[in-house]
């Protein structure tokens, strides 16, 4: 009997161990999918955990992280919790994959310097005390054939935020570097070939009121638009963070 109680004790322990997080806030409807499992409906206070799928169907989604970090998504949002550890509400480590739609994040510094890092298809985003946004999927305009294309755009609310290419960006870009971090943008000879290990030396940091476009070939930095700031989900967040 001690031994089954053990048993029982320890399994609740690595339930508990998975939660990463809650449901906050939800207005309209968002579903949850574990690795390998069925979506779950979403609704507030449920426990969000390491590996699952989170889904916007409509309306706005917050959700809570252990160590009190908030995330929110725009409707048509898709997340994915990659990594997470947390020791007690310390942050030890976070990842996350925006597979589509658009995230902003208040992102609580760590005592003991956890990383904290959303990808998307293009762009990886790496923090440890910051606010920023990041759409997955826009079209942007470029100084250069193909004119129109579809990037990430990272935007700063507030602190710094480091920026490197994604491993798909890496890989396809003939050798176009970001923008220097300071002074006036230089001409780089014509297209080289670089190894992914080359392009991921390469990155910048965004201050507040900065934003970026990530795609390949493609490094333009920006202040922050201000039809950013008048958007819906823009509006949702300011009521509600």
């Amino acid at each position: 009997m001690k031994r089954l109680f053990s048993l029982a004790a320890l399994l609740c322990a690595v339930v508990a161990s998975a939660e990463v997080g809650k449901v906050a806030l939800l207005e309209g409807a968002a579903t949850r999918t574990p690795r390998g499992g069925q979506a779950v409906a979403l609704a507030k206070d449920s426990a969000i955990e390491l590996g699952d799928t989170i889904e916007v169907k409509s309306g706005n989604l917050k959700l809570e992280l252990t160590d009190e970090s908030i995330i929110m998504l725009a409707p048509a949002s898709k997340l994915e919790i990659t990594e997470a550890e947390f020791e007690g509400q310390e942050r030890k480590g976070f990842k996350a994959l925006l597979q589509s739609g658009s995230l902003w994040t208040k992102v609580k510094k760590a005592l003991g310097g956890g990383g904290y890092e959303v990808s998307t298809e293009r762009a990886v985003a790496g923090v440890r005390g910051t606010i920023f946004r990041i759409d997955a999927d826009k079209m942007v305009t470029a100084s250069k054939p193909p004119r129109a294309r579809k990037a990430s755009i990272v935007r700063i609310v507030e602190g710094t935020v480091n920026i490197r290419p994604s491993a798909m960006v890496a890989k396809a870009s003939t050798g176009a570097a970001p923008p220097p971090k300071k002074g006036p943008r230089v001409q780089v000879a014509g297209p080289t070939e670089v190894s992914a290990d080359e392009w991921e030396k390469k990155f910048v940091d965004l201050q507040q009121n900065q934003q970026i476009a990530v795609g390949v070939d493609l490094w333009d930095v920006a202040q922050f638009e201000e039809a950013a700031r008048r958007d819906a989900f823009a509006k949702w967040i300011e009521k509600n963070q």
